[in-house]
């Protein structure tokens, strides 16, 4: 007060309080634009979601069994647990071409019982490498072991086969894709995925596909216990269709086929 009036401002000490503290300090006129403000109540503040969304368990959480005599076996497992818990259910089956995609969309979708899984002790058997739990069993081929990026096939603990008849219908598309140049993926070649069984008559005349430049849409019917043939239209470069019996069975990599007629 005492250094507003030193600059004469006596004879306006009439103006009004609101002027007079505005000209003696900015505290006041802050507070004063403050309570200009509507003030907002708590309800109006948005509010934090009744519902929070699972975080996906951190990476390096999570628990692969290491499997005896194998290192290479749960290292290549790893990244595809990291994946299954990131919940990109999409981009993971994408990952898992060796695998038909609606049966890898199924197999996937227990979690919990796979993570329960993968955490015991691994056991490297004849043609796989296996995880068992109480619900589910995991089993990885050694191609995918091979590829540092393992797909494995999830089983319930004490079935005996997990391959169904859309593996091998789609064990033939992989084949004929690559006839026709366009693979299902890039390295979806015979040296790293074999999918022809060996010693078979397929492999002494590897070259019985060679001229096919499309094929139609496949079907497939059981001829025993296991064994399955793939029938289908196919186009050479002649332009000619004619159908073809893919006959398969399964090996050490899944459905491989052993013959084509037709």
């Amino acid at each position: 007060m005492i250094k507003c009036r030193a600059r004469g401002e006596l004879g306006l000490i009439v103006l009004a309080a609101s002027v007079l503290l505005t000209a003696c300090g900015g505290t006041e006129q802050h507070t004063r634009h403050s309570s200009s403000v509507v003030p907002t109540t708590i309800s109006a503040l948005p509010q934090p979601s009744s519902t929070v969304p699972d975080a996906p368990a951190p990476a390096e959480s999570v628990t692969v069994g290491e499997v005896p005599g194998n290192p290479r076996a749960a290292a290549a497992l790893r990244p595809w647990v990291h994946d299954l818990i990131g919940d990109d259910i999409d981009q993971l089956i994408g990952k898992c071409w060796t695998i038909e995609p609606e049966h890898a969309r199924e197999m996937y979708a227990d979690k919990a019982d796979i993570l329960a899984a993968v955490a015991q002790p691994g056991i490297d058997g004849q043609f796989a490498v296996s995880w068992k739990g109480p619900v589910r069993s995991v089993s990885v081929k050694r191609a995918e072991i091979a590829s540092g990026y393992a797909c494995p096939y999830v089983d319930a603990t004490g079935s005996v086969n997990s391959y169904t008849a859309a593996d091998a219908r789609y064990a033939v598309q992989r084949y004929l894709s690559r006839w026709i140049g366009k693979p299902v993926a890039a390295d979806d070649i015979e040296g790293k995925y074999p999918l022809v069984c060996a010693g078979s008559v397929l492999a002494n005349n590897p070259g019985r596909l060679t001229g096919v430049t499309a094929f139609g849409a496949l079907t497939s019917k059981s001829t025993g216990d296991t064994d399955v043939e793939v029938s289908g239209p196919v186009t050479n470069s002649s332009n000619v269709t004619q159908p073809m019996t893919f006959s398969l069975s399964i090996g050490a990599g899944g459905y491989c086929i052993n013959n084509i007629s037709g």
